[in-house]
């Protein structure tokens, strides 16, 4: 089996940097640096001998990168490995008073992402999470035998969706997922009175708050 490995030129870029000195030690995994072309982080799939290795490939993105050519095209690239199976964003989440900017940045990329290569987008609070998130994300496509492509954590993405610091509530996140069907459907509710009056019916207290944090992210009518 191949080693999990991080391209070296993530210590040239301030928001990664630490991630090095993060990577787990023991339990016979062995992290390495090298160059990826393509990707920032390649993780080795477990599968039966007779086939080709597959192998998890991740880019880690921030911010300051959404809208941008490079991070266009870097996606784009990542789409195209493997017929876009067994890919995935790792997004930066910053804390405290850049959150806010953060979230909406995380939207904007989601909504970004075309239809038909949409890929999975990890929100990790901090490059030292990077390690522990995607390991989990690892298992969990080992243990799942059927398609490789997962459908937008979007349950991971919605409790950032309001104007304070206090994240929606757990059945607010619900209500949302029951009602539409992605990120998209939740923007276009928002813009208009009807999805408006239809969130403040379902979503009772919560529902200004949403409302709200997507009114002062995006033009809404």
């Amino acid at each position: 089996m191949l080693n999990p490995s991080i391209c070296y030129s993530l210590r040239k870029r301030p928001d990664w940097a630490s991630l090095a000195t993060a990577l787990p030690r023991g339990n016979g995994i062995k992290w390495k640096e090298t160059k990826l072309s393509t990707h920032d982080v390649a993780l080795p799939l477990s599968g039966p001998r007779t086939k080709p290795q597959r192998v998890l490939r991740a880019i880690l993105l921030s911010p300051s990168d959404v809208g941008t050519d490079d991070c266009r095209s870097r996606i784009q690239r990542l789409s195209h490995l493997n017929g876009g199976q067994d890919v995935v964003i790792v997004f930066l989440l910053k804390q405290g008073q850049d959150q806010g900017s953060s979230t909406a940045a995380l939207m904007a990329l989601q909504l970004d992402l075309n239809e038909e290569s949409r890929m999975p987008i990890i929100p990790v609070n901090s490059a030292q999470a990077v390690p522990t998130n995607l390991m989990a994300f690892q298992r969990q496509l080992c243990t799942n035998n059927g398609p490789r492509r997962i459908a937008n954590p979007a349950q991971a993405l919605l409790p950032h969706c309001s104007d304070r610091q206090q994240p929606l509530s757990e059945h607010a996140v619900n209500v949302l997922t029951d009602i539409t069907t992605n990120i998209r459907d939740v923007l276009e509710m928002a813009s208009t009175q009807p999805g408006r009056a239809r969130m403040a019916e379902f979503l009772e207290g919560d529902s200004e708050r949403a409302i709200s944090f997507w009114a002062e992210e995006y033009l809404v009518d």
